[in-house]
This record gives structure tokens, C-alpha cells and sequence, in this order.
């Protein structure tokens, strides 16, 4: 049996972890976070870096239009990338002071998960990767992608491939798995609470979700995740419902293993497995054309 299903991960005391139980030990109210509030604040700090980083890259280089940023996508790629860093540092600072402990607990990090279940989490990942590139096979690719442009060169291809494994997953698993989908569970359970005493009385003793509230979270916390990806597959719906599908299977993870940290390795492993095919298939990125043509 999969070490992600043990009767240990699905205890109320690993999932209620921002609320004391015992009386003698106990804080007041559970802190249910974090909630839209914080969610909606870390994807405008995301916004905000993103521009400027835009604007200040964009200046540097002389490109003031559409066009020409279209045409320079390693340069947009490298201003994505570099926005991620002061996204995650303000988040890190602002919200450990708005929750009164640390990021990584409020988000629910949690490497202990991690290092329990690396190999399945690895091995999953890998799967899931192969099964998702077979199945790009049966549906319309997307032509002249931006991502075309940045793996022209072999220069390209290594910077996509650092950005891919180690950015990208740390700042997507935080924004989408630590932020959004607890978000959208405590909306859910907040709108199907009983308005009553015991209600309240039961929403301030603790801070699990609902199974119904997780299935609704990881189901449209999955929407704005693959939608952040249309411009680069150039619109190809099929391929975008493919993410659809690995995003549910990351959230899956994440909720059963109790940890953005594990969501996070998948989600590693998944990019490096598409970068290791496409490493082999160019001769280590000399030879780029192979996969262009």
C-alpha cells in the first residue's frame, strides 16, 4: 500500500495544525488560514513584482511595444523568473507577521512529508509526466509557442530548464497549493456552516477542511493554474486541459500528504522529466533545430 493512503496522514492531529487541543495549551480561536483575503493580497504582490520587473528589464533593453516583446521571449522568460524571487521574500516577511508564525507552517510546507515519501512522490511524478506527454500526442499542439523562441538556442534551453525545476514549482505550488486552494476550502466551509451556536462554536475549534471543501478547492484552484499557461501553449485547449488534469493530480498530493512541499517535488520532478527527454533528444541542447522542426 502507497504510503500517501496510511490511516497517519488522514489524522485529525496532522491536519489540525494551527490549532491547539489540549485546554492547557490553547491560543483562543483556530486561525483558518490562509484565507481569500491572503490569497488575493500574495497574487497582487505577484503582479506587482511581475510588472516591474517587466518594466525594468523592458526599459534596459529598449522594448517599448507588443511586438517587440514578443520578439525578445528569453528576455520576458528572464523578467517572469526574476519577479518570483521578491514575490516569495515580501510573502515570506508580510504574512509570518499577519499569522503570528511561520510562512512555512501557515502554508503547510511541511518537509517531513517529503522526506517520509520522496521515491513515491518522485515516482509519481515521473509517471505522471510520461502519461501527460503521451497524451499531447492525441491533441491539437500549439504552433509557435513563446517557449519555441526561448529554446531556439542552447543558452535558452538551460535557462528554461533552471527556471522550470526550481523556480517555477516553489512559486506555483505556493501561490496555487499553499495559498489558493486552502483559501477556497475555507470559503466553502465557511458558506456551509450551520448558523448556529454549535456551528460557530465548531468553526472555532478548528481548522480542517470538509472532504467536500478540498474536492471543491482542488477543482477550480486548478482553473487560474492552467489558465496561467494559455499564452505560452498559444491557446491549445487540449494541451491546457492536459495541466488541468496535472494540476488536480498535484492538488491530490498536496492534500493527502498534508504538504506544499511534496506538490512541490511532483511538480519538480514533472518539469525535469520533460526537460531530461528533451535533453537526450537534442544532443544536450546542441542541436535545438531536432526539436523545433
Amino acid at each position: 500500500m502507497s504510503p500517501l493512503t496510511t490511516s497517519e496522514v488522514g489524522t485529525p492531529k496532522a491536519l489540525d495544525i494551527q490549532h491547539d487541543t489540549d485546554p492547557a495549551r490553547d491560543h483562543g480561536p483556530a486561525k483558518h488560514i490562509p484565507h481569500i483575503g491572503h490569497a488575493l493580497l500574495f497574487f497582487i504582490i505577484a503582479w506587482l513584482s511581475l510588472s516591474l520587473a517587466e518594466l525594468i528589464l523592458l526599459a534596459a533593453a529598449h522594448l517599448h511595444t507588443e511586438e517587440a516583446m514578443r520578439a525578445h521571449q528569453t528576455l520576458v522568460m528572464f523578467a517572469q523568473g526574476i519577479s518570483y524571487l521578491p514575490t516569495l521574500a515580501i510573502a515570506w516577511l508580510l504574512f509570518r507577521e499577519l499569522w503570528g508564525m511561520p510562512f512555512a507552517r501557515g502554508i503547510e510546507w511541511n518537509t517531513l512529508a517529503v522526506r517520509r515519501w520522496w521515491y513515491w512522490i518522485i515516482g509519481l511524478g515521473v509517471a505522471m509526466s510520461g502519461l501527460a506527454q503521451f497524451a499531447l500526442r492525441f491533441v491539437a499542439e500549439p504552433k509557435s509557442s513563446p517557449l519555441d523562441q526561448v529554446l531556439r538556442t542552447t543558452h535558452g534551453a538551460w535557462m528554461m530548464t533552471g527556471f522550470g525545476v526550481l523556480l517555477a514549482p516553489v512559486t506555483e505550488e505556493i501561490a496555487f497549493r499553499g495559498f489558493l486552494l486552502p483559501a477556497l476550502a475555507i470559503a466553502y466551509d465557511w458558506l456551509a456552516l450551520e448558523r448556529t451556536p454549535a456551528g460557530l462554536q465548531k468553526w472555532q475549534s478548528s481548522s480542517m477542511h470538509s472532504r467536500a471543501a478540498l474536492v471543491f478547492a482542488a477543482i477550480f484552484s486548478s482553473i487560474p493554474f492552467a489558465l496561467l499557461h494559455v499564452g505560452q501553449l498559444q491557446h491549445a485547449w487540449g494541451a491546457v486541459g492536459i495541466l488541468y488534469g496535472v494540476s488536480l493530480v498535484l492538488s491530490f498530493v498536496r492534500i493527502r500528504a498534508n504538504s506544499v512541499a511534496a506538490s512541490t517535488l511532483m511538480h519538480a520532478t514533472y518539469n525535469l522529466t520533460v526537460f531530461v527527454v528533451l535533453f537526450v533528444g537534442t544532443d544536450g541542447y546542441r542541436h535545438m533545430e531536432k526539436f523545433l522542426r
